[in-house]
């Protein structure tokens, strides 16, 4: 299986795609901050994050809360790859 977290209305062909708003009609609306997730230990041969990972876990538990959720779905070998765009204001 390989999944599209957080897709908005960026759907990928031979994905699930995932979304937290029904609003972009992803193929399963899930709460990525909200663990368990409902996929089965060592299911998952890639994960895809496109400029999602900078939306969730602001708080560090809730962070460290999806990086673990992703370890367990990810089979042996399993692909992630992540997107994201940090951008820091530097006040003077």
């Amino acid at each position: 299986m390989k999944l599209n977290l957080g897709c908005g209305n960026r759907k990928l062909i031979g994905f699930v795609n995932i979304d937290c708003a029904a609003a972009c009609h992803p193929d399963q609306v899930v709460d990525l901050e909200q663990a368990p997730w409902p996929w089965a230990d060592d299911s998952v041969d890639e994960i895809r994050l496109i400029h999602v990972l900078e939306h969730l876990g602001q708080q560090t538990d809730v962070f460290l809360s999806i990086i673990k959720e992703m370890y367990r779905i990810c089979r042996d070998g399993a692909r992630i790859e992540i997107a994201s765009a940090i951008r820091r204001t530097f006040v003077r």
